[in-house]
């Protein structure tokens, strides 16, 4: 009964991160925004992880299938999602130089970060309790944690650059970032930057609550703070009807044309 209650805690992830990673993909096959591209990848990676996390449960976590799941699921999941929702962050104010040079560093790391994990080894152990946790200390990294702690650190570094840089543009007054509103992006960076601490501590609120079925709660919340966000930032303002244009006037003569 308890397994059923984790796994269906894990499926309502899925679909918020399903359903988000659609919308987002949605705007950028519609207005072709870099940011939207990076900011869709980014939620598919948590769609695939938490899908993988899931099919990990009834294939055995510690059988072959299963380590091969969980593998998925912590490249995925632990390692790339937050640095790639800050690449879009960047990419939401950056030039095409900045963002490309982001785009270029972070593909690096990232395949150093996918190699370890994919060669760390596993404690079984471990892994047979993964079931409603983060999975932390499964997988004996060694210095290759070291690439996922450079990978979250530079995905909350991009969202908090993005949030100071929209702040000075409104002390400034400039109401406007390439064409959004600054306002919006502000705030739409906070909300960001809290979902992605959410999702950041999810595990750590679990233990500190004593409930670790309450991680993948606190997962989906956090991404549904992170979506709003992302919306607010796209949000554009109404712009103003047209005034309406009367045909002009004809004078008129105030002479009357003469009978004949």
């Amino acid at each position: 009964m308890e397994t059923v209650l984790l796994v269906s805690f894990a499926i309502v992830n899925v679909i918020v991160t399903a359903a988000f990673a659609g919308v987002v993909l949605a705007q950028y096959l519609q207005r072709h925004r870099p940011h939207q591209l990076y900011w869709s990848l980014a939620l598919a990676m948590a769609f695939v992880a938490t899908l993988a996390y899931v099919l990990m449960i009834p294939a055995q976590p510690t059988s072959v299938l299963g380590i091969i799941l969980f593998r998925i699921y912590y490249i995925l999941g632990a390692a790339l999602t937050s640095a790639w929702l800050g690449l879009g962050s960047i990419a939401l104010v950056g030039g095409r130089r900045v963002t490309l040079a982001s785009l270029i560093a972070l593909a690096l790391v990232s395949v150093l970060a996918i190699i370890s994990i994919a060669t760390a080894s596993v404690d079984q152990q471990a892994l047979s309790h993964v079931v409603g946790s983060s999975g932390r200390g499964v997988l004996q990294l060694g210095v290759g944690v070291a690439t996922i702690i450079i990978l979250n650190t530079a995905g909350v570094v991009a969202v908090v650059g993005v949030l100071l840089y929209s702040l000075w543009k409104l002390l400034r007054r400039q109401p406007s970032i390439r064409g959004l509103q600054t306002s919006n992006i502000f705030w739409g960076n906070i909300l960001i930057l809290v979902g992605e601490l959410f999702n950041a501590a999810a595990g750590s609120f679990a233990r500190f609550m004593g409930l670790e079925s309450t991680f993948w709660l606190f997962m989906a919340l956090g991404w549904i703070i992170f979506f709003c966000g992302v919306l607010l930032t796209g949000r554009r303002p109404r712009q103003p009807a047209p005034a309406s244009t009367a045909p002009p006037e004809v004078p008129v003569s105030s002479q009357q044309p003469v009978s004949s």
